[in-house]
């Protein structure tokens, strides 16, 4: 393993004690002042399609009340699905984002795949659209110069880059997190990309 590998695993690890002691109160707290945040952003209010997460339930801002929000205020709501395919006899899993008609629609989702989060299992795939405004994407930790690091599977690094390729485009894309994620600087490697806005409890958005 490198030394930069390392590092990211290392950061990893002691942001995730971080995360194992926070309480449920504090959580519903910095979730709260973030979707305030997040109301105010002049880029989410105006975007029409956006993708979002459902999140861990003990480790991250949790995202329901901002999946309502979106519905209420008329946007296209899109989340994601782990998709499996066998690709020279190995399992590969990418990420598509697939639109979900309605909060009462989101309230159904079951758990699926391999770590048991609330996915959809069919809807539009935002890649075939093209017109995706905005990702709010989860991470581990992120940094104050708009940098990410997620769990080191890659999936929304690959899904951006594909994106992006295929449309000459990137949606506008916010990170959220609690203080307990944030720092001054990140590893990172060539592959990681740059958020646009950063939205932590506690501290203005980093734009």
């Amino acid at each position: 393993m490198s030394s930069l590998k390392q590092a990211k695993t290392q950061l990893r690890r002691q942001i995730k004690e971080s995360l194992r002691a926070i309480s449920q109160e504090s959580l519903q707290t910095q979730s709260n002042d973030i979707h305030k945040k997040l109301l105010g952003h002049p880029v989410f209010q105006k975007a029409t399609k956006i993708a979002l997460y459902m999140n861990m339930p003990d480790s991250e801002v949790k995202t329901d009340a901002i999946i309502h929000s979106c519905y209420q205020m008329g946007k296209q709501v899109y989340l994601p699905r782990c998709k499996t395919e066998v690709v020279e006899g190995r399992k590969n899993c990418h990420l598509v984002m697939l639109r979900v008609p309605s909060y009462e629609d989101v309230k159904a989702l079951k758990p699926q795949g391999k770590y048991q989060l609330l996915e959809p299992i069919e809807g539009v795939d935002a890649m075939d659209e093209g017109d995706l405004d905005v990702v709010i994407v989860p991470g581990v930790v992120f940094s104050t110069t708009k940098q990410r690091m997620g769990h080191g599977a890659g999936f929304y690094d690959e899904f951006i880059k594909f994106y992006n390729s295929k449309h000459n485009r990137r949606p506008y894309l916010i990170g959220l997190g609690l203080h307990q994620q944030f720092v001054n600087s990140l590893p990172t490697e060539e592959h990681d990309w740059d958020l646009d806005s950063l939205v932590i409890s506690g501290h203005d958005i980093v734009y």
